[in-house]
């Protein structure tokens, strides 16, 4: 059975309840656009901005050092002990350099 209480959120028209969660957000997230240096009120990076730069740069770091992981190498580079993409690798240099003579 539902409830007669007007202030149950069940009870309210669907309108007021999305103004009442986007009061709510904007609290939780703050509406002072200084506190989010280098954003746009909406969350979106500024034209030019440097946490923008240092953001990407440390996401591209991170995804690079992934790669190399899935590659079976190490994070400096050299390949990790039995790597299958070492054994790939020389197997088609020792064949190129006996192509070559």
């Amino acid at each position: 059975m539902a409830d007669s209480n007007p202030a149950n959120f069940a009870n309210l028209p669907k309108d007021e309840l999305r103004e009442i969660a986007a009061k709510g957000g904007h609290a939780s997230h703050g509406s002072n656009h200084d506190s989010h240096p280098g954003r746009n009120p909406d969350g979106t990076f500024t034209e030019g901005s440097e946490l923008a730069k240092e953001l990407g740069s440390k996401g591209g770091h991170i995804a690079h050092e992934h790669q190399i992981e899935k590659d079976g190498r190490n994070p400096d580079g050299t390949f990790k002990a039995g790597s299958k993409l070492a054994h790939e690798l020389g197997e088609k240099g020792g064949h190129a350099a006996h192509e070559k003579h």
